[in-house]
């Protein structure tokens, strides 16, 4: 699951705390510890032989040795390595709280920029597209009977309108996450909604298991539509090959929440892009500009839940969202607990399409 950010307070409280062991460390104090324990262990050793039969010079070297060694070591643990590992420790968790701090802050960044831009752009190129989304339209309507060629681009080109379209929206959602409207909705029912909205392919397959008692969740249903489309396309286009995309869910009570699980059966996500995954402009895919999983991420937490993955190299990844169930009865799951295969002929089977 997701680290928690650190805020920056919180590091600088945690770089100025100083632990007694820490202190104990100072190389002026551990020096003046290790020589007197020194002076000291030899005064013993000598007043130890004063009184012992005399022994033979190397004997008596080797005896030196060892009980020197063995006064000493327990003085060093104490005063010395033992410090120096907690040190170490202390440093190695501040240094994982200053990355978390930079991850977060080169996020907020690029939203900032992002955000500049926004509104701009939004403006500048929805209108553009929608006019030559009408004109695509008119034209496969007086073009009904053209030849084949001519349907086939005027398709390319609908579809590129479109990919356009949702870049734009992304990029919208992304920096400005408008005040969510929750209501109590079933979740089976969002789900098949999402997935009548893909286009999953027919090497592909969605297993749908939703318990019939969960609760219902309290979120807003237009924002959790488009959370689930954009984790459902991610799952199938993790799948090239073809495979499984597995949705479940889960209940805790105790939290009042419900966590959806989105597996898919692909390659898996390098460990290195792992943390990479929910930062603006992050993206391993071609015609993609990285923005589709913080648009998941924004409206997670908008609506009060959150997000969060796990993913083992050549097994796939499951994505994990987190939100806050209803307070009122339960609502009926319609379609829960159904495999949906691309090629069932019945409709209500289908893979969303």
């Amino acid at each position: 699951m997701e680290m928690a950010k650190p805020t920056t307070q919180a590091i600088r409280e945690q770089a100025q705390a100083k632990p007694a062991a820490v202190l104990l460390c100072a190389p002026q104090r551990v020096l003046l510890i290790v020589t007197i324990s020194i002076m000291l262990a030899e005064i013993a050793i000598m007043f130890l032989f004063d009184l012992l039969p005399p022994l033979p010079p190397l004997l008596e070297n080797i005896a030196d040795g060892a009980l020197l060694g063995i006064v000493l070591s327990p003085i060093l643990y104490l005063f010395l390595f033992r410090p120096l590992r907690r040190q170490n420790e202390e440093l190695a968790e501040s240094n994982r709280w200053l990355l978390a701090a930079q991850e977060e802050l080169v996020r907020k960044e690029k939203l900032a920029l992002l955000g500049q831009v926004a509104d701009t752009v939004g403006h500048e190129l929805r209108n553009p597209l929608g006019v030559m989304s009408n004109a695509v339209y008119f034209l496969q309507s007086v073009l009904a009977d053209a030849d084949e060629t001519t349907r086939e681009y005027l398709g390319i080109i609908k579809d590129e309108i479109a990919d356009a379209e949702r870049i734009v929206s992304d990029l919208l959602d992304a920096v400005r996450t408008k005040p969510p409207r929750p209501e109590s909705v079933a979740l089976a029912g969002l789900l098949r909604q999402a997935l009548r909205k893909c286009d999953i392919p027919p090497a592909v397959s969605v297993r749908l298991e939703i318990p019939e008692t969960l609760p219902a969740l309290r979120v807003d249903p237009g924002q959790m539509h488009q959370v689930f489309w954009n984790l459902i396309v991610n799952g199938v286009e993790a799948m090239p090959d073809g495979g499984t995309l597995d949705i479940t869910a889960v209940e805790d009570p105790a939290a009042k929440t419900v966590t959806i699980g989105f597996k898919d059966s692909g390659r898996g996500i390098p460990p290195e892009d792992r943390a990479k995954l929910f930062q603006p402009m992050f993206t391993t895919k071609a015609r993609r500009v990285g923005l589709g999983l913080v648009v998941v991420k924004n409206l997670a937490q908008a609506n009060g839940g959150s997000v969060g993955m796990e993913s083992e190299t050549g097994r796939g990844s499951t994505f994990f969202v987190t939100l806050p169930s209803g307070d009122t009865a339960l609502l009926p799951q319609v379609g829960a607990g159904k495999q949906i295969e691309t090629g069932d002929p019945d409709e209500d089977s289908r893979s969303g399409r």
